[in-house]
Formats: structure tokens, sequence, C-alpha cells
């Protein structure tokens, strides 16, 4: 995938960082395909589509499918985003307008390929950026008393807080029972630097406790305002897909069977007419979802 999306523009690529399952060991199953983000300069300099250029501007990344070729059902190869250097920089910041990006970027990652050293260490800023930023929220999220299981598991969360995701609860914990250790180390440093930046917390050798201070309920109010925003705009993404991939009966096949697993049949009244023969199989999945662990 890396080599693939980079010939789509490599005059005007950054970077390329590869998430998700596919990248993480105890996580990739045989459904599972590549996700990458794709950094580049200028969105107009990339897009042919003026349309997409604006979406991409409104409501950063861009996602886009690769297909396996053929007739009838295809199979996703990968999945890349297309976000510029400018929105990665404000979307892993304080500044951020959902936790669409950071929420990805704060798991484990693959950079796979940059420009040249001074991008791999704008990855790595931006990386420890984003971290920064969700912890802060994560510390507004969580009980006055909390271990570091519990801020790691609302660390991780977060992006599923954010978002209508098929995946319960349970998805995050398999993320962090994944690679316990790499998540523990991480997490635990960036509760050191937030008691020694701010001296908010206390911290105990499996957990901290909040101290009273008047900027917890600030803390947390902003917390909950971008994961509020962040599902209104999470909401926008699904008519963008329409306007954006062409195979939208074989995405919501594949997505369905993968994050839920519902195997659907692609009829040819399915593919005729996808919203109309497509609601009861919509329905299907949403109740094989009621089983997931909710969220706390």
């Amino acid at each position: 995938m890396p080599t693939i999306v980079r010939e789509l523009a490599p005059e005007i690529t950054r970077a390329i960082i590869g998430y998700g399952s596919w990248y993480v060991n105890g996580l990739r199953k045989p459904n599972s395909f590549a996700d990458v983000y794709l950094v580049v300069d200028d969105y107009e300099a990339f897009h042919t589509s003026r349309l997409h250029a604006w979406m991409n501007r409104l409501l950063p990344p861009n996602v886009y499918f690769v297909w396996t070729g053929g007739d009838g059902h295809r199979e996703i190869r990968g999945k890349y985003n297309v976000i510029s250097t400018a929105d990665v920089e404000r979307e892993c910041s304080a500044d951020l307008r959902d936790v669409y990006n950071a929420g990805r970027l704060t798991k484990l990652v693959w950079a796979a390929w940059t420009r040249d050293d001074d991008a791999q260490r704008w990855v790595s800023d931006q990386l420890a950026q984003a971290h920064c930023t969700l912890a802060a929220m994560a510390l507004g999220l969580v009980p006055e008393r909390f271990t570091d299981e519990d801020f790691s598991l609302e660390l991780l969360g977060i992006s599923f807080r954010g978002e209508a995701r098929l995946e319960g609860w349970e998805r995050v914990r398999a993320l962090r029972e994944a690679h316990p250790a790499e998540y523990a180390e991480i997490h635990r440093l960036l509760l050191e630097a937030f008691a020694d930046a701010t001296g908010l917390i206390e911290l105990s050798h499996d957990g901290a406790s909040k101290r009273p201070d008047p900027r917890w309920s600030e803390i947390t109010r902003a917390a909950h305002r971008v994961l509020r925003r962040s599902r209104r705009r999470g909401y926008l993404r699904w008519p963008r897909i329409v306007l954006t991939e062409p195979n939208l009966v074989d995405l919501a096949v594949n997505e369905a069977e993968r994050k839920a697993g519902v195997r659907i049949e692609v009829t040819p009244k399915l593919r005729r007419h996808p919203f109309l023969y497509g609601l009861p199989e919509f329905l299907r999945v949403l109740r094989a979802r009621r089983g997931r662990e909710r969220m706390p």
C-alpha cells in the first residue's frame, strides 16, 4: 500500500503513515487490509476534482479504497486517507475539530515512508502532540482515582466515543491487550508529563488521583465538547463517502463482515437498488452490534 499510494502524487507527498489492525500483531484478521495516511502538501495539487478538494478541507481526511479487480464481488486491498500537512498539525493539536485523526494516530502506527529526515522528525512531533492532546481529554473523562489501565483504555477509546462504530468496547480492550507493555510504557510517560506540567494529578505506583482544582471542570467540559462535535462531524462523513466511493455495495458488504461478523449476499437487486434492498441488511448488522460490549 505505501508504494501504491506514494505513486499517486510523488512530488507533493510528505509522509505515509500506516495504522490499524493490519500493522499490529495479534489484531490482524484474514479480512484485514492495510490502512495508511497519505500526507500531502496541498489538496488542490492532489485532487483533480474541486469538490473532492473542498470536502477534504472541510472534513479531513478524504478516504479512498483500493479494490481487487474483476467482475462480481470485490475485496478491499487497502485504504488511504488523504490529509494535508496543515490539517495534520491542526488535528493533532488542542485546536482539533474532531478526534477522527488524533484518535487513530495515538494507536501504534508505522512511519512507512517520509520525504526526508525533516519529514521524519515532523511525523514524530505530530504523533507526540496527538498523544498529549488526547491524554488531557482522557484525564478529563476518568474518575478522581484511576489506574494506569483505566487511563489507557480511556485514551485508546476516545476515537470510539467520538464516532458511531460497529465495534464495541471489546475492541478497545483488544487493542490494549495486543501490546500491553508498549501501551503501558507510553501512557505512563504521558501521565508523568501531565503531572509535571500541571500538578493536577498525584501519581501512585499503578495509577493516579486528581488533586482538587477548579481547572478540572473545564478540562472535562472541553473533552465532552470535542466528543459531541466529533460525533456530529462523524455523521457528515457518511454522505461524503457516497460522493467519493464508487463501490458502495462492496464497501458495505466488506465492512459488515469485517467489523460485525455479518455476511451479506450481493444480489443483482442489491446492486441496482442498494438503499432499498440494503435496509434490511443494515438492520441485521445493527442487531448483531447489540451483542457488543457497550462503552462504560
